[in-house]
């Protein structure tokens, strides 16, 4: 117990964020993601930029600390965000409906990766960057739509290779894991984008395609591994 107390909390998300999001993404339906995307995307988009502007705002107004706006908001990005891993285990625990589970986890995903684009456009005003209307629309584009290009590509380029396995189920397993690793920490590190919305999309992406990629005894066994 002692060895688990003095770890480092950044090695923990490090090891498990990635394979997490990515088995989140995963396990969801294609067909009931096609029919709930509009409602995640609103809950995910507008809804934590509201959320982030409410509770900057009641930080602001109330906070005996003096914040300036840049910094209160900063809080209130980071306060807008979700924990989807509990999420999802609590809906399962209830039993909800297909539709309410999918978007209800699908924006609990999204709206991480939102929270994280927030948060960096806040902290570059913080450090004392300048913005204004066009450049945050532009900031917001770039690493947003930025992390979500670049899930797909790595979705679509490591089913490419896949296809060239020939239905070897342990290849199939240790694929999907290291792209999810390398997806993540690609765009999150080395591109300062959102890991999260990458992998998110790169999930999402193989639960749309996993029917026609995967078949027969390698789709059930590869969707036991991510259980």
């Amino acid at each position: 117990m002692r060895i688990w107390a003095n770890i480092n909390p950044d090695l923990l998300l490090a090891a498990f964020l990635p394979a997490l999001l990515f088995e989140s993404a995963f396990s969801m339906e294609a067909h009931q993601i096609k029919k709930c995307m509009a409602q995640m995307l609103l809950l995910a988009g507008p809804g934590v930029l509201m959320s982030t502007f409410l509770l900057g705002t009641a930080l602001k107004l109330t906070s005996p600390y003096d914040w300036n706006w840049e910094t209160s908001l900063l809080l209130g990005g980071l306060l807008s965000a979700t924990d989807p891993v509990a999420m999802v285990a609590v809906l399962k625990e209830l039993g909800t409906s297909k539709k309410l589970s999918t978007i209800i986890e699908g924006e609990s995903l999204m709206n991480d990766g939102v929270s994280v684009v927030v948060y960096q456009l806040f902290l570059q005003m913080v450090l004392g960057r300048s913005f204004n209307t066009g450049s945050i629309l532009m900031f917001l584009s770039e690493v947003s739509l930025g992390a979500v290009a670049l899930g797909l590509a790595f979705a679509i380029i490591s089913l490419l290779w896949l296809g060239f396995t020939f239905n070897d189920t342990i290849l199939e397993m240790t694929l999907t894991l290291a792209v999810s690793y390398i997806a993540f920490y690609t765009v999150q590190d080395a591109l300062k984008y959102s890991g999260i919305l990458t992998v998110t999309a790169l999930g999402m992406f193989y639960a749309a395609f996993a029917k026609t990629t995967f078949k027969g005894d390698n789709r059930r066994s590869l969707h036991d591994f991510w259980k």
